[in-house]
This record gives structure tokens, sequence and C-alpha cells, in this order.
């Protein structure tokens, strides 16, 4: 039986289960097509997406150097098939310049590397097959990116997309793994939902089973990292070029945003649904959608990721434009431990500009990636 879907027919009318009714075969086609629909597509979307100012993310290094690093949330163990996509361009001659993505499943890394043509506003891809680990629970990559220039050439980066591709329907025989190796789902075999067929009760408890394992999906709700290491020859002057962003600053306050939709019901779901992932250099205590966290670090120049699960309170929703949905609203919050804590005018650290993490002129205490997950 083939395991496949069909993106016009995936909702089933509820109706057609009220008591004293005939359930007719429709029925369970639809839910056994939009299982299998939901399971191959859902959360196939960006898992990394940030843009750039003009001259800010630009490198004129003739060897790989390590720009940026974001966390990431798989969508299942079988969705193996990552793209990178990369809008850029070019100054000076163009022979050899490349961008390189390193992709750590638990220490499984992968490396996607694309080459970049002459251009002054150009886009470059590249998609990877990784492979995940055979045992353990895996929901999160890390993935690290470098830039080289060739001499005399100089490369700047406009924005940074990736995402896991879909899988083409149908989806492969056997039980599959939503994060956990151990824990199974079933997609069902269309061809035996097509017609009047007897049903034993492992349909629905199949069904059911499937519905609480996939809910555990992880989306990326916002993703972030500082630009850590730039360098410039044609712009060298602090008003032209290399001052990107490399730490979360006061100007962040209520500016970089996530908005989860966190139904009633949410605070019941008893797996992981909502985490901040936030890379940091050093100890710093900081307050995030209304929860005061703090980060303690082997050494104030240690490099590193720290989790955080999140809580909410369903007594303060937040009601966003005309949708009156519950959505939230995901920020730094404009408090005294924010004010005192994150770098601004008043609180400068001794190294303004890059490179912030090599050597011994790291930024101490600070922000440098931020990622925000939920189901």
């Amino acid at each position: 039986m083939s395991n496949s879907y069909d993106a016009t027919t995936i909702l089933a009318d509820p109706a057609s289960t009220v008591a004293g009714r005939q359930v007719t075969f429709e029925t369970p086609e639809r839910m056994v097509n939009g299982f299998n629909f939901a399971f191959a597509t859902g959360n196939c979307e960006n898992i990394l997406s940030q843009a750039f100012a003009d001259r800010c993310f630009i490198t004129d290094s003739s060897s790989y150097v390590e720009m940026a690093e974001w966390r990431v949330p798989l969508v299942s163990l079988e969705h193996d098939d990552l793209e990178f996509i990369i809008n850029y361009r070019t100054h000076g001659t163009v022979t050899g310049c490349n961008v390189k993505f390193t992709v750590d499943i638990n220490g499984s890394t992968f490396i996607s590397t694309l080459s970049l043509a002459s251009t002054t506003n150009g886009f470059a891809n590249d998609d990877i097959n990784v492979t995940f680990p055979s045992s353990g629970t895996h929901y999160y990559a890390t993935i690290t990116m470098e830039v080289q220039a060739n001499s005399g050439a100089e490369v700047e980066i406009f924005s940074v997309m990736a995402y896991f591709q879909r899988i083409t329907s149908p989806i492969g025989g056997g039980q599959k793994n939503q994060y956990d190796t151990g824990t199974f789902v079933n997609p069902f075999g269309a061809n035996r939902a097509t017609a009047n067929n007897a049903f034993t009760s492992r349909f629905a408890h199949h069904m059911i089973d499937n519905i609480n394992e996939v809910r555990k999906r992880f989306r990326s709700l916002l993703s972030w990292s500082g630009v850590y290491d730039t360098s410039s020859t044609l712009f060298p002057a602090v008003t032209e070029a290399t001052r990107s962003q490399i730490y979360i600053g006061y100007g962040d306050i209520d500016t970089l945003i996530a908005y989860p939709m966190l139904p009633s019901g949410f605070e019941n779901l008893n797996f992981d649904k909502l985490e901040l992932h936030v890379r940091a250099i050093g100890d710093i205590d900081f307050t995030f959608f209304g929860q005061s966290l703090s980060i303690n670090q082997a050494s104030d120049t240690t490099v590193g990721w720290t989790i955080f699960d999140l809580e909410i309170d369903n007594g303060q929703l937040s009601v966003v434009g005309d949708t009156r949905l519950p959505y939230y609203q995901a920020t730094f919050d404009d408090t005294e431990e924010n004010r005192t804590n994150l770098v601004s005018l008043s609180n400068l650290r001794a190294n303004r500009y890059p490179p912030a993490i090599t050597g011994g002129t790291r930024t101490r205490n600070t922000i440098i990636g931020l990622t925000l997950i939920g189901v």
C-alpha cells in the first residue's frame, strides 16, 4: 500500500462521524491523506532567515573565516535534505570565493560549500543530505557559516536562508521517527482507505499516536546571529563597512520580536514546546518573554549555547492586529536587568567592533546568537 498524499484532499468532514450517521470511506481516506501530508510537509519552511545591512556582513579574508552561527530545529529524523540559499555581491576580481556551512547534529557534521560567481546582486544555493544519529533524541542542529574571498576580492552577504525540503509523495514504507529513535510514526497506506474496507481499532490507535507524536514538531520562530569577524580593505572607514552587530544590545528591547501562537491548553502539553537557545560569551543575566534568565559558563570568555524551557501565562494573551488569536509578543523586555546588562552606550565592552570571539579579543559577557523554537 502506498503512503501517498494529495494536497487537494486533506480535510475530513467532522460531521461525518456524528452518531447515527453512516461513516463512508471518504472520511478515513481524507484522514489518512491529511496525516501523510502533515508528516511529509509540515514545518518545511525557513528554519533560518536573516538579512543584513549593506557592507555589514563582508570579508576580504583569503582563507575561511567563521562569521556567524545559528541553532535551528529539525523537521523530523526522516527529513534529511537541507537547502541553503544566500543573496550576495562580490567586490574586486573574483576567482575563488566560497561560502561554507557546517551542520552539526549531536556531533555528526556535514558540510555544504557554495561557489560564488562575480555579481553585484546574485544568489547561490546548495543542498546537502544529512544523516541522523542511530539512537537517542535529536531535534536541533547547529549551523556555522564561514566565508572565503580570493586575494584582491571581497564577499558581501545580504541574506541567508535555510530549510528542509519536503518528503515527496509517497512516503517510504515502514515506521518513521519524529525526534526520538525509539518512538515511531506509522504513515498510512492510502490504497487501503480509498474503498469501503473494514478497519480494526489499530487504525484509530495509530492515528491518535501519530498526531500526538507529530504534535512535538518544532518550528523556527526567531533566528539571529551576530556577525563577529568582518574585514574590508575596500571600505576601511567606520562609516563605510565592517561595522556589523555582534551582540544583543539595549536597542533590541521590544524590536527583536517573535510572535508564537500559544492556544488555550498549550501549557498542559507534556513535552518540550517552547525553547530559547542562546549563544553567549561568558556569563550574563537577562529578561526575555517575561522571564529572568541566567547563563553561567566556565569563564567569562567561554563561548557556548544554553537552552531555556520557557513558561507562559495564558491569563495575559496578546491580540495581534485584527486576528484576535492568542499570539504572544516574545522579546527582550524593557526591564532594569536588561538595561543594566545588555550592551548600550552606557554599558560598552572593551571591543566594540569585530572580531569578537577570536584570540584575545573576545567581547565578554554578551549574547551573540539567539533562536526561539516552538511547536
